[in-house]
């Protein structure tokens, strides 16, 4: 990537139920520069979709979750940030996942920080 900085500025809705997963997550994207706000349950996010003034620009979430799935937690974000991207995560493979937002990412678990970065930096461009 010529002339193209490998720095984020963008704000990165995080939802990862394991907490160690959501740890490292935050680490690799505060990291490259992204302001990160984390949840794991369906309380943080109406606490989050009440509170939040400011515009969340790509929603990482893991697809299954106890509380509330990923697809449904993307749908009400989606409803109150309507451009923001959205990246699905998943042990499962992406042909398991049926009703996926067509306008949505996939990354396989397990994933580097690098194919992380570059599937953020692919949302991001569209």
């Amino acid at each position: 990537m010529t002339g193209t900085s490998q720095r984020g500025s963008a704000t990165i809705l995080l939802a990862e139920d394991e907490a160690l997963l959501r740890e490292l997550g935050e680490t690799i994207l505060r990291h490259a520069g992204y302001i990160v706000i984390s949840i794991h349950r369906r309380e943080d996010l109406e606490s989050l979709l009440k509170s939040h003034t400011r515009d969340i620009d790509v929603v990482l979430t893991d697809i299954v979750m106890p509380e509330i799935s990923g697809q449904e937690l993307a749908s009400k974000v989606r409803l109150r940030w309507p451009g923001v991207r959205v990246i699905y995560t998943s042990g499962y493979s992406s042909d398991e996942l049926k009703d996926m937002h067509r306008d949505s990412a996939f990354l396989q678990k397990p994933f580097t920080p690098a194919e992380l970065m570059a599937k953020i930096r692919e949302v991001l461009a569209r």
